[in-house]
């Protein structure tokens, strides 16, 4: 008598649990910046700097030397980003009428999730490296923004003397260095000494995040995994494995898409990310507008979902958003340069 295997068997194959994820999109840094509603064709505000000027004068004299701050005109085009997907007829049924695992079983709805993820993530990394000048056009990053002093940034000529005003702090030893309490304290002074005000959050990557907590263990400071940081739109409890280390007033938060060997030393006031919102004045706008999530938090950033149009037996669709990073004044922010952490 023959054995009947499990492979002999014709037996339904099902899944247990929801899908589980195993790729990192968590948008941290896209979080805990504020998201202002934007209008027109670019990002664009008005830069004052210096000019002004006193003086102490002897009884009676008359007014002679009159001067004013000089103010430049601040431009950021908007940058285009998107995430599409397309699901067969077959898979929507085929999908629908299968008992696991439950997270497919309302595949448009779990890939629109997923796609959103996708954006986030997108949007996060630009946040850091994007460049302008490039064909498309992309979000003008951190590393641009607060990264250097001696360049262009929204249409205004850093390198030249008069526009001092709108350069960061940028402190580069020039090789990789270990970090020392004294060097962060020198970067919070220098920012406050520049700006007015010292910077809340410094963003670090996960190894250079390591580096910062390594200062603190032989005194075992906290370093927490969970905890409450005071960001652009208020207070917001990182969740999701995030780990912040609160220092001199300034919370050094850890985000997977930081260059490493660099800490990013922001105000929350005035780094911000601008986004166009649906604006539907004819009533034949076919998108809609929708909550942007890392799958962790939700995050508001004029995300349209458009259905668009079919092509054989399949529903395509495209979630986008119009968006730009504002660094209104890059004097209150800074970058640390080589920082050791390996």
């Amino acid at each position: 008598m023959a054995l009947q295997t499990a492979a002999l068997v014709i037996l339904a194959q099902n899944y247990a649990g929801d899908i589980v994820r195993q790729i990192n999109r968590r948008a941290t840094t896209l979080s805990l910046l504020k998201k202002i509603s934007g209008e027109g064709k670019n990002v664009a505000w008005a830069a004052q700097g210096d000019g002004a000027d006193a003086e102490a004068y002897a009884e009676g004299a008359d007014a002679s030397n009159f001067t004013v701050d000089s103010q430049a005109g601040a431009i950021v085009p908007w940058a285009f980003y998107r995430s599409n997907f397309s699901v067969s007829g077959f898979a929507k049924a085929a999908s629908r009428t299968s008992r696991t695992p439950e997270g497919n079983i309302e595949l448009l709805a779990r890939d629109l999730v997923d796609a959103s993820a996708a954006l986030a993530d997108k949007v996060n990394k630009a946040l850091f490296t994007g460049q302008s000048g490039q064909t498309p056009g992309q979000i003008v990053g951190l590393d641009e923004a607060i990264g250097l002093t001696n360049n262009t940034y929204a249409t205004i000529d850093r390198s030249s003397g008069s526009n001092a005003f709108f350069r960061p702090y940028v402190a580069d030893p020039g090789s990789s260095t270990a970090l020392t309490f004294a060097q962060i304290r020198l970067d919070l002074a220098s920012i406050m000494k520049k700006g007015g005000v010292k910077p809340n959050v410094a963003l670090v990557g996960p190894e250079t995040f390591n580096a910062v907590g390594a200062l603190f263990d032989p005194a075992k400071f906290y370093m927490y995994q969970t905890m409450k940081v005071m960001g652009g739109a208020g207070e917001i409890e990182l969740e999701g494995g995030v780990g912040a280390i609160k220092f001199d007033g300034c919370y050094f938060v850890e985000d997977k898409d930081a260059t490493e060997g660099k800490i990013y030393y922001i105000n929350t006031d005035t780094v911000d990310v601008n986004y166009l919102p649906l604006v539907d004045l004819d009533g034949d706008d076919e998108s809609q507008e929708a909550m942007m999530t890392d799958g962790v938090e939700a995050i508001p950033l004029g995300m349209r979902v458009e259905v668009l149009a079919r092509t054989g037996d399949a529903d395509k669709v495209m979630l986008k958003t119009y968006a730009q990073l504002r660094v209104r004044r890059p004097n209150q922010c800074g970058v640390r340069k080589n920082v050791a952490y390996a």
